[in-house]
């Protein structure tokens, strides 16, 4: 594999479970599917030269998407940085640096950080610098994670 492709692949995973994406995921799956055993994956955690140059490159991310794979098919995840430009109770939008601007689905399972703390979308305001993790189905973006980014 490429170095460069191996350092956007450490950025793209780091960057999901920096956003909390795993929960997100699981959040999709089928919580009726039956158990299953799980299967010893190797490690490929980066060597601390490789760490360095995937948390520079997040230090940039702004937006993307990314397609995982879940127990009940393929699941579309959107993150982006930026700061919050309207928020109600049931809606969040966030613009990046660059100008990408989304607006995020809020609902009853939209997990929420305020200064590394628990906490609701009420205590989100305009101006906040945050990072988000949503799921993507058709037109909809639904808030999974929310995190202040300060």
């Amino acid at each position: 594999m490429m170095k460069r492709t191996k350092i956007a692949l450490v950025a793209g995973c780091a960057a999901l479970a920096l956003a909390g994406v795993g929960g997100g995921i699981a959040f999709a799956a089928d919580s009726a599917s039956a158990p299953s055993t799980p299967t010893p994956v190797p490690s490929s955690s980066p060597t601390p030269a490789h760490h360095g140059k995937a948390h520079r490159l997040l230090g940039h991310l702004e937006h993307g998407q990314f397609t995982v794979r879940t127990k009940t098919g393929d699941q579309v995840i959107d993150v982006q940085r930026g700061q919050v430009v309207a928020v109600s109770a049931t809606s969040v939008t966030v613009r990046s640096e660059d100008g990408f601007t989304a607006t995020y689905t809020v609902d009853s399972t939209a997990k929420v950080r305020v200064q590394k703390k628990t906490s609701t979308i009420t205590n989100v305001h305009t101006g906040d610098k945050v990072a988000v993790a949503a799921t993507h189905s058709g037109t909809t973006d639904t808030l999974r994670r929310l995190a202040d980014a300060s």
